[in-house]
């Protein structure tokens, strides 16, 4: 599992920032969707929570071909 520096914001931003640049290349990606959620019960993490685990799902075009990508993260100190 990916451990990301910050919470859940920086990791939405960090996200939205690899796909934003992704959107100006030839051809372009367009997301569908991006979105942070609990494994257990796939409801979007809010922005206070700062432990525990999570799934980022992506997804996009890329001219007719549509990509999915789900990357669990746990969020926390390390011990």
């Amino acid at each position: 599992l990916a451990r990301p520096s910050g919470g859940p914001a920086a990791v939405r931003a960090a996200a939205r920032l690899v796909l934003d640049d992704a959107s100006r290349e030839q051809p372009p990606l367009a997301v569908d969707y991006l979105a942070l959620v609990d494994p257990a019960d796939f409801t979007e993490i809010p922005d206070d929570r700062d432990h525990g685990e999570a799934i980022l799902a992506v997804a996009a075009r890329v001219g007719a071909t549509r990509l999915i990508d789900n990357i669990p993260l746990t969020f926390g100190a390390l011990t």
